[in-house]
């Protein structure tokens, strides 16, 4: 098990930090555990007058590292939004960054892991009818994938 810690930055620059920290098998079991937080805690942000969309969550490892960074804005729009999102995964033998329309979303040290969390965002998005593609840019190729409901858009859909 390794430790994370969930921290909250506001868009001010402010941040809230955990000295506790959590214990996950894994990055992406940490994602999936910090989403569904998000889901309680921006009722608690609302409840205070807060905009949540004005929030981040940032996760550490136990090494200091942020792994990844869950803003309530793409959490609030991939669970609002009925528009397509575009996900990019740059990355180089340095390390893999995860983008979400352009907004960054995670950074990994391997290739594995960041596509197995950007599926993992792009499957929800198709249990929800909403549309996704995905650039994957390294040093040598860009790929490009469309998920199985761009597929089955009407054709002339456009990204956003």
């Amino acid at each position: 098990m390794s430790r994370f810690y969930l921290h909250i930055r506001c868009k001010d620059g402010g941040m809230s930090y955990d000295d506790l920290g959590l214990d996950y098998p894994d990055v992406e079991t940490a994602w999936r555990a910090v989403a569904q937080a998000a889901q309680n805690l921006k009722h608690v942000f609302a409840a205070r007058g807060h905009d949540p969309r004005d929030y981040a969550i940032e996760v550490e490892d136990d090494t200091g590292e942020v792994v990844f960074r869950l803003p309530f804005s793409e959490h609030l729009r991939s669970s609002l939004s009925q528009s397509h999102a575009t996900y990019k995964l740059v990355g180089s033998h340095l390390g893999w960054l995860i983008y979400r329309d352009d907004e960054f979303v995670a950074g990994f040290a391997q290739r594995l892991p960041a596509e197995l969390l950007v599926w993992k965002m792009v499957e929800t998005r198709c249990a929800e009818h909403k549309a996704s593609q995905v650039l994957v840019e390294d040093e040598l190729v860009c790929e490009k994938h469309l998920c199985r409901c761009f597929k089955e858009a009407p054709s002339g859909t456009l990204l956003s």
